[in-house]
């Protein structure tokens, strides 16, 4: 962790993720603003926080400076931006007015910390920002990309690939002071000193009283405005790489996922995905179907990017819950509970289905047992079975889902979720069915019921299917049910 000591914490949206490339440097922003409670409101509504927000009297920390902020525009496929170590600050005020003594002074001490914290250079690789030209963008910025990804020191946004605003656009005294400003213990500036403030034109004699200045206006209107929110969330969610699996299908083949037609197959549906086994109850249409088992793979997957799933399991669920939250999945913290089982034998799967009964519906049940029982009955080398086997165990220990999602007749979308993970003395092939001693394994368990937005996720969609990118059906295998 990383946090400023002469910094007053302010949290407002949350880290984009940790930083995932890239040496650390800091980015220079300006709020497009006059007030700090301006600009943290804007950072609300858009979700694109900075690290900080400096403005003549204080220095306010919204993010960990060991995780990624918000405020760079970040386009699917390209470089990263937001989480390539970069450190971002937000000057309160305009790109093409002079800056606050005041705050500039503020901002110079916190660059000394950052530059101190994560080794950051007193040197500009993109060149220096450009001051406005007659109060515009004056162009020109050098946004090299391999100069963004590979070299560490100071950058204004309108060094960053991917981005169009032009901001600091700072004059060269301006960056003098900044660069070279010396602080002791207590925080005072030593050297150099202050900025003079701009000279004010001298009046005519005889000219009339001038009116009261204007308020200022932003050059770069949209400047709040960059496409951060869930997309970039989305976007810049973590995912490992595809691993091979026993009972995998050959190269260039894929597995199907649900169709996307328009209406539902007969029949309740299942269906292996990642980790989790689930089904649905007859009258879920198709794109719903779709719909969820992706949202929940991206969960899955988004969640094994930041934590490891068995090793790191509590983080991993929080990370789960969140990515559905962020998806349109009205949900709550999994409260885990040891099951009790102290001595005989037990099966994961009867163990499981016992605790989904107390929040499921009767045909969530009903479709919950057979989809169980469906997998059950695989034989060993069998490419669905293989699929559960791999992603949801490994060696000693394991994590799964159950879940079984049922259409209301107001249309919405309700899924009743088991949630567990286990510790055990050694590693079981088909851990699921296997009969457990008492003190063979630790169960943990967990079960609630969410409710997914469908017109909410229906505006993510297509981010979603773009962040799963083409290998999405790998993780997902039908199950055949049998007449009901």
């Amino acid at each position: 962790m990383a946090r400023c000591p002469f910094a007053t914490w302010h949290p407002i949206s949350g880290s984009s993720g940790p930083h995932v490339g890239g040496p650390f440097k800091i980015v220079h922003h300006t709020t497009e603003g006059s007030t700090a409670e301006g600009a943290m409101k804007a950072f609300a509504q858009n979700r694109s926080d900075p690290h900080f927000t400096v403005d003549a009297t204080r220095i306010l920390q919204h993010i960990d400076t060991a995780e990624g902020a918000r405020a760079l525009r970040n386009d699917p496929g390209g470089v990263q931006t937001n989480r390539d170590s970069a450190v971002q600050i937000e000057l309160v005020g305009f790109a093409h007015l002079p800056k606050d003594r005041r705050a500039l002074v503020l901002l110079a001490r916190l660059c000394r910390w950052i530059e101190a914290t994560h080794g950051v250079p007193s040197v500009w690789p993109a060149g220096l920002p450009r001051p406005a030209k007659n109060g515009h963008d004056p162009g020109g910025h050098n946004r090299d990309a391999p100069t963004w990804d590979g070299r560490s020191g100071h950058y204004g946004h309108c060094h960053v690939p991917e981005n169009s605003h032009w901001d600091p656009g700072y004059t060269e005294q301006e960056v003098a002071f900044i660069m070279n400003a010396r602080f002791d213990t207590k925080g005072r500036l030593v050297s150099p000193a202050m900025l003079a403030p701009q000279a004010a034109a001298k009046k005519a004699p005889g000219a009339r009283r001038s009116r009261p200045a204007a308020v200022p206006r932003s050059t770069m209107p949209d400047h709040g405005e960059v496409p951060l929110g869930l997309s970039a969330y989305i976007h810049n969610l973590l995912l490992p790489k595809v691993q091979a699996f026993p009972g995998a299908p050959a190269a260039g083949r894929r597995r199907r996922s649900a169709a996307p037609a328009a209406v539902a197959a007969p029949g309740p549906q299942a269906a292996v995905d990642v980790g989790s086994l689930l089904c649905f109850v007859d009258g879920v249409p198709a794109q719903d179907r779709e719909d969820i088992l992706y949202s929940v793979q991206l969960a899955q997957r988004g969640a094994s990017g930041a934590f490891d799933r068995f090793t790191e399991t509590q983080a991993w669920y929080g990370k789960y819950v969140e990515i559905l939250e962020n998806l349109g999945w009205a949900s709550e913290r999994l409260a885990f509970s040891r099951f009790d089982q102290s001595e005989g034998e037990f099966r994961m799967d009867q163990a499981a289905l016992a605790i989904i009964t107390a929040i499921a519906s009767q045909n969530q049940l009903a479709v919950l047992q057979q989809s169980v029982a469906a997998l059950s009955k695989l034989a060993e080398d069998d490419g669905s079975i293989s699929l559960f086997d791999f992603h949801a165990s490994t060696q000693d220990s394991g994590n799964f889902q159950i879940g079984a999602v049922q259409r209301s007749a107001d249309g919405a979308l309700t899924m009743a979720l088991g949630a567990f993970y286990f510790r055990s003395v050694d590693e079981r092939r088909r851990f699921l069915f296997f009969k457990w001693g008492a003190r063979q394994v630790h169960f943990w368990t967990a079960a609630q019921r969410m409710t997914l937005n469908t017109s909410f996720y229906a505006r993510r969609r297509a981010e979603v299917l773009a962040r799963l990118e083409a290998d999405a059906p790998q993780y997902i295998a039908g199950l055949k049910l049998g007449a009901r």
